[in-house]
């Protein structure tokens, strides 16, 4: 079992390097995108979404970072911070994908864009070490067995 929760936590961890660059790369993108003679940068919406996005990311990896060190001190509920860390990270960071892509219009989707195969890729690590539906059934077990 520590394997498997191992594994979460990394699947976990590789959500957030994609999150993690795709905030970069819709960072560089509205600095240099021009709508209405401005960069997307000036517009209050893009920039409350990248704060948004930002937030997410440092919440995601402050419950990764936890989970990480419950897994190596053997705490007892280790499979469900564990399962937490998994369920949180990836779903917070497939969103964050996902409007990274959006900032990005329509070239977003485009082959010639990174952000696309982050968004694409991300996707599975909803499904890998355990869907997050059964994320949610050991996280609820872990809470009504206390």
């Amino acid at each position: 079992m520590n394997a498997l929760n191992g594994a979460r936590v990394h699947i976990a961890s590789c959500s957030l390097g994609a999150a993690h660059r795709s905030i970069e790369l819709a960072r560089d993108h509205v600095l240099v995108r021009k709508q209405f003679n401005q960069t997307l940068d000036s517009f209050q919406n893009v920039q409350f979404k990248l704060a948004e996005m930002v937030t997410s990311l440092i919440a995601s990896r402050l419950v990764v970072r936890h989970a990480a060190e419950a897994l190596q001190n053997g705490a007892a509920n280790k499979v469900a911070l564990c399962s937490s860390a998994k369920l949180f990270a990836t779903e917070s960071c497939s969103k964050i994908c996902s409007d990274s892509l959006q900032l990005f219009g329509g070239y977003g989707y485009l082959k010639d864009y990174p952000v696309q195969q982050f968004w694409r890729d991300i996707r599975v690590h909803e499904i890998l070490e355990g869907t997050n539906e059964m994320m949610r059934l050991l996280i609820s077990r872990n809470l009504l067995s206390t």
